[in-house]
């Protein structure tokens, strides 16, 4: 079981956990959200880039979500990182055109590429939850660029995560709150298989997440005041 304060980010192929103590972390990679979780020990915290709670036709005076709200207006010019996540309704659609034709007749938005090529692992998390209750207001949603910009002194980053001198950015940063954080990140570069199944730039948001949990405790907070449930129970909110 692992016993660290844990942030967690998609990749393309499954699911990267970056797990941080006091003087140590490490690197972890499953293909699937829920065998991720049973290797956590189950007081832990965790952090995870994915929408939580979902709009549907029963609260569909939220436009947007509140926190996306919030998050966006935090960013300022960096806010077209927090892209519209689908209406729970558009969820389980087979194909691209029936989801965004659902989604804009709940929420009045067509369904960004975006969303839609992420719509499985929006699925694994929400489901999770509903089906693993205990872990609601454990597994909390958060975002790496809100993270990383809180940790930078509340000021934007200069470079693209998917740029060397983004990563060299986003790493440097880190360090200042958990010195251990570049080793952790360079040990991923040395591992040829975890490298097939991540990128960089996942390692980095997974990194981030961890640290900004690790560092935040007890004064990790919603961005929103508004905190709703969705129709399967989860609740909608950003933590920083």
């Amino acid at each position: 079981m692992y016993k660290l304060t844990f942030g967690i980010d998609a990749t393309r192929f499954g699911w990267v956990g970056a797990g941080i103590g006091k003087n140590t972390g490490e690197i972890y990679f499953n293909q699937k959200f829920a065998d991720l979780i049973k290797k956590i020990s189950s007081p832990s915290r965790i952090l995870v880039d994915m929408p939580i709670g979902l709009s549907d036709k029963n609260i569909a005076f939220y436009p947007q979500r509140p926190c996306d709200t919030a998050a966006r207006k935090l960013l300022g010019k960096k806010h077209s990182s927090i892209f519209s996540p689908p209406c729970i309704e558009a969820l389980y659609k087979n194909n691209y055109a029936d989801a965004s034709r659902i989604n804009f007749e709940v929420l009045g938005k067509k369904l960004s590429k975006q969303s839609w090529n992420i719509i499985p692992k929006i699925r694994e998390v929400n489901a999770f939850l509903h089906l693993h209750p205990e872990w609601r207001g454990r597994i909390l949603e958060s975002h790496p660029e809100l993270a990383f910009q809180y940790l930078n002194d509340n000021q934007n980053l200069l470079h693209s995560k998917k740029t060397k001198e983004g990563i060299t950015e986003r790493v440097q940063i880190l360090k200042k709150h958990y010195p251990a954080a570049k080793s952790i990140f360079h040990t991923f570069l040395d591992v040829n298989a975890l490298q097939k199944k991540a990128n960089k730039d996942d390692i980095a948001d997974a990194l981030s997440l961890a640290v900004l949990n690790y560092t935040r405790g007890e004064k990790l907070r919603n961005i929103s005041d508004k905190y709703p449930e969705d129709s399967l129970g989860n609740r909608m909110g950003i933590w920083l």
